[in-house]
């Protein structure tokens, strides 16, 4: 999974959001809110482990191995290409970190809200 580590996470988003839009008014239409629930819930576990696989793989930067000393480093470039390597898995970590904690709490209030909404509109009718 290297090319999904490559890409501008813009357009993972652009399309995550295009594909929830499309399928929510399909959806929409059929008035029916056990399939919306159902729907909402495939798409976060589809985009949640999307997000799984766009970790770094960062058994490569474990093999470079933790120098206990300046000795272990021997030169400029092997201590330079270490701290970009672990500087950029950490980025990307930490860019993945904040968008799976977007995405939840944006589900769930979704979620909510359209249980309220269901409940709302069946009290009324009663």
């Amino acid at each position: 999974m290297e090319f999904l580590e490559n890409l501008d996470s813009t357009y993972y988003f652009i399309f995550f959001g295009v594909v929830f839009i499309v399928g929510y008014f399909i959806i929409k239409r059929q008035n029916n809110f056990k399939l919306m629930l159902q729907f909402r819930l495939i798409f976060y576990g589809f985009v949640m482990a999307f997000m799984l696989f766009w970790l770094p793989s960062t058994p490569s930067l474990a093999s470079f191995g933790y120098p206990a000393d300046f000795d272990d480093i021997e030169n400029k470039q092997k201590l330079l290409k270490y701290l970009q390597d672990y500087n950029e898995a950490i980025v990307k970590t930490t860019e993945v970190v904040y968008w799976m904690i977007f995405i939840t709490v944006f589900w769930f209030v979704s979620i909510i809200s359209s249980i309220i909404k269901h409940f709302k509109i069946d009290k009324s009718a009663e």
